[in-house]
């Protein structure tokens, strides 16, 4: 039904009959199409402003030029954009104007009213030529707004364009805008042009009443009662499709008679059908065909109230369904979450569609209402994959290009879908662009080249990354270190190479002067996690030995990180060496920390130690089910620190 209110329909169905109220033949696509911005659907980059106007780049000393030096700093800054706005409509100059509105409605594109004032400055400061062009931009990056498509259809009446045409914006505008909740305007734009310019007649009247009373809008009272009146002292055949008034006719019965003997007969009977026609469009109440009529287009109406009356509650509490850069409030978002899930659940996919589309207005830099809309095109019920690809890509380009997390999903997404080359290209745009240096992505980016088969390239990814953090905070640093264990992590439990992990970790150390305690931690994991367990704990012992001992000990690491560095190697023997080994690793401790502690008891807690190799086998398992337990929450906290 959706499908026959707006004039869209899909590949699947019918071509509709030949009428002037129908659309075009150029706007019957397929279903995917008819909900995509126009900019997607082509290839068309939303808001990309001309080259043309690249001529109107402030020079110095511009009167401009530090609203766009703060800009440029920082794009996002809509304060200083409509700063810089005011202060170039002041100079008149429709170069610099046009320069200004392109680069903030390229950020902005769904700010409607901004468009409406480029196009007011154009028509003013150029004529109204280039104005076309404007609201023909403005479309495709905001397709779904009820405002932009009144005012370019608006502008085309104004210049008395041919009535096609005109008919041609109308159904466009409907076919994205028509089922807004708050769509009056645009309905009423397209009825007074039918009604009073002269190109329309009572049947293209009627056929839009039709229409509009199967929209669950905000104003569908109105319609009704306008519907009433328009069709209250017109002719049946004026306002009823042919077809319609065929079968009230013969319902009606009378004029059942009159039709028939229409076909031939004797005088006798055309008098008498003339007669019960004559009679019955005098009678009382009016015109029984056009009683029928309302009756019929009542029944749409009624049932049309009823689905108005289960969104309403949730529109009520739509309280901003513009755009703004200012965070909407935790009722509202919470209001979108329920309707679209209510939606979901008893929507069919042309009503899925624009909710999400309206909500993401509003919601347009909020990266989880984009990743589900995006699910939801992927699944079964939505409009596959395509649909939900284009979802994720006006997210990340457009509306959430600076959140990492877009990036990240249109990635994965991209993988998954087999597309490696458009998902490393995401990746490289996280990495260079939205987030150098971002930890997630690192190890994402580079797990994601080992999943394709390139281990070289998933190495480069971390040596690189390591070389910069190198270079601009130390290899001493928290980051430095967490790459290194990640790096010596990938190729040990991904690539099973034991020796370019043990390798990570050595070049870790040495880079580092053995002031990094993530790499000595996760070194000392690493010999525990390879290998057989006497000689794991000879690894291990020989690492802490490394770390611990030596003149120069104390001034690679603080003393609290050595000694508990010596703990884990104790705990360590306690958990799987012999009481010689055991004993061993105590008295090495006891010789780098004599006045310390183990685990913060001093001799008290050496006693516990030793005592402890007399514990049950289900103690011993336990204690080291905490101790890993506690050795994965000090290395996650490090790696938490940098998402």
């Amino acid at each position: 039904m959706a499908d026959d209110i707006i004039g869209a329909r899909s590949s699947h169905s019918p071509h509709p009959p030949s009428s002037s109220l129908d659309p075009p033949p150029a706007f019957h696509r397929p279903l995917f199409h008819t909900f995509l911005p126009f900019s997607i659907a082509s290839g068309v980059h939303v808001g990309t402003p001309p080259s043309a106007n690249e001529v109107a780049r402030p020079k110095a000393g511009c009167s401009t030029e530090l609203l766009w030096d703060k800009v440029r700093a920082d794009p996002s800054d809509f304060n200083s954009w409509t700063a810089l706005i005011g202060a170039a409509e002041r100079t008149e100059d429709v170069r610099k104007i046009r320069a200004v509105y392109d680069a903030f409605l390229a950020e902005f594109p769904l700010c409607y009213g901004y468009w409406k004032k480029y196009a007011d400055h154009e028509a003013k400061l150029a004529g109204v030529d280039g104005v076309e062009a404007i609201y023909e931009r403005a479309t495709a990056a905001f397709p779904y707004s009820v405002d932009l498509w009144t005012h370019r259809a608006s502008h085309a009446i104004s210049l008395r364009r041919d009535a096609d045409e005109v008919r041609t914006l109308f159904e466009n505008g409907l076919a994205y805008a028509g089922t807004d909740w708050n769509a009056r305007a645009l309905w009423d734009r397209c009825i007074d042009f039918e009604q009073h310019s002269g190109c329309g007649s009572p049947m293209h009247v009627s056929r839009l009443y039709a229409r509009v009373l199967q929209v669950p809008l905000r104003e569908l009272d109105h319609y009704w009662a306008g519907f009433q009146t328009f069709i209250a002292d017109r002719s049946p055949s004026a306002v009823i499709p042919v077809e319609e008034l065929t079968a009230i006719e013969a319902a009606v019965g009378t004029f059942g008679v009159a039709s028939a003997s229409s076909g031939g007969g004797d005088g006798a009977e055309e008098a008498a059908a003339a007669a019960a026609l004559a009679a019955a469009t005098t009678a009382p109440g009016g015109d029984p065909r056009i009683l029928k009529f309302k009756e019929s287009r009542g029944e749409t109406y009624r049932s049309t109230a009823s689905v108005r009356a289960t969104r309403e509650p949730f529109e009520r509490n739509v309280k901003r369904p513009y755009f703004h850069v200012r965070p909407l409030d935790d009722a509202q978002l919470a209001n979108w979450e329920v309707y679209l899930d209510n939606e979901e659940i008893s929507g069919d996919v042309a009503s899925v569609t624009r909710l999400y589309e309206r909500c993401l207005v509003a919601c347009a830099s909020y990266p989880e209402f984009w990743l589900g809309y995006a699910r939801w095109q992927a699944s079964e019920k939505g409009q596959g994959v395509d649909a939900a690809r284009a979802a994720l890509q006006r997210a990340a380009r457009v509306f959430c290009k600076r959140h990492v997390d877009t990036h990240l999903a249109l990635a994965r997404f991209e993988e998954d879908h087999g597309d490696t080359d458009a998902a490393r290209a995401c990746y490289a745009t996280v990495a260079d662009d939205v987030a150098p240096g971002l930890l997630r992505c690192i190890v994402q980016r580079a797990n994601f080249e080992r999943r394709c088969g390139n281990t070289a390239a998933a190495r480069g990814v971390y040596e690189a990354a390591m070389q910069t953090e190198k270079s601009k905070e130390g290899a001493g640093s928290k980051i430095y270190g967490v790459l290194a264990c990640k790096y010596a992590e990938m190729l040990h439990e991904a690539g099973g190479d034991v020796d370019g992990a043990r390798a990570v970790y050595e070049r870790g150390v040495d880079a580092s002067d053995g002031g990094n305690a993530a790499v000595w931690e996760g070194w000392i994991n690493f010999e525990r996690s390879v290998g057989e367990p006497s000689a794991a704990l000879g690894e291990v012992a020989k690492v802490v030995e490394r770390c611990c001992d030596g003149p120069d000990a104390a001034k690679r690491l603080p003393a609290h990180e050595r000694e508990r560095f010596s703990s884990m190697y104790v705990e360590y023997a306690d958990l799987i060496g012999s009481s010689e080994a055991l004993a061993a690793a105590e008295r090495a401790h006891l010789t780098r920390f004599p006045r310390g502690s183990l685990a913060g008891g001093g001799f008290r807690n050496l006693k516990r130690s030793v005592s402890s190799a007399g514990l049950g086998v289900a103690d011993v398992a336990a204690k080291a089910a905490k101790d890993s337990a506690a050795h994965a929450a000090y290395y996650a906290q490090y790696y938490a620190q940098y998402q």
